[in-house]
């Protein structure tokens, strides 16, 4: 396992996590966040029932695109995703992706490495979410917002003390390894109430999307004019379409 050798208070950096959600309260009211952990358990139901074992091998291409539509990066590019990989050819790679054999850093691996005309950052989007939203009991999201291993940048790396650790030799062993950190920030996080605007995984989810809404606008107040930074969506919807939710009404 990673980082074996040490405590979860040496791995998680508590106090910059919680400075983050100090920030990011000051742009969105605390109902707002607790309103996108309920979406995103809504997402979740809607992924679960979908691609459930007993149905994902007879969706249908409108079955297809309802899930794709709360995926940031992809939910334009269905079409073109099925027109360029098969529908018959992309349904497959979904069930061996969610329910094969294999370990899962070897059927991501596969998944990202056999899908043709996105880039591979909408490929790890693509496998992330539909993994985790899918069976968030198992799985975990990870995507280049997150973690992006060419760069180095994404809020994880802003939460733990050595993201050395975060990048493998193939992508799927570096999306066990987002997993294994990813759960730890959400140990610490329940405890010390940072990711508590949802249940399990799904306020950690939330609390990763803040940190990254707060380091954009950290970036973009240095880097642009203020004419633009006002043109920037506020945290509540920048948070919400990162996490594919935007669009997805909270019932109850």
């Amino acid at each position: 396992m990673l980082y074996d050798s040490l405590t979860i208070e040496e791995i998680v950096d508590s106090e910059s996590a919680q400075e983050f959600m100090k920030e990011a309260t000051k742009l969105a009211q605390s109902w707002e966040l607790e309103d996108i952990g309920r979406r995103l358990e809504q997402k979740s139901n809607l992924f679960s029932t979908v691609l459930s074992k007993e149905k994902i091998r007879f969706i249908t291409e409108e079955d297809l695109a309802k899930v794709a539509e709360h995926i940031f990066t992809i939910r334009r590019k269905t079409k073109r995703l099925i027109k360029a990989n098969g529908f018959e050819n992309i349904r497959n790679k979904l069930v061996e992706l969610l329910y094969g054999e294999k370990k899962i850093e070897e059927r991501f691996n596969e998944f990202v490495n056999n899908i043709d005309s996105i880039d591979m950052k909408m490929r790890i989007n693509f496998a992330g979410d539909i993994l985790h939203f899918t069976n968030p009991d198992k799985y975990w999201l990870w995507t280049n917002w997150i973690w992006d291993p060419e760069t180095e940048t994404g809020s994880l790396p802003l939460v733990i003390q050595d993201y050395s650790q975060l990048s493998a030799a193939s992508l799927g062993e570096t999306y066990k390894r987002v997993g294994e950190a990813t759960i730890l920030v959400n140990a610490v996080g329940h405890k010390v109430s940072f990711s508590n605007m949802g249940k399990g995984l799904f306020g950690t989810d939330v609390f990763l999307a803040c940190v990254y809404a707060v380091y954009m606008y950290t970036v973009f107040r240095v880097k642009l004019s203020q004419e633009f930074n006002r043109i920037l969506p506020d945290l509540v919807e920048l948070t919400q379409r990162v996490l594919g939710v935007h669009k997805m009404e909270q019932v109850g």
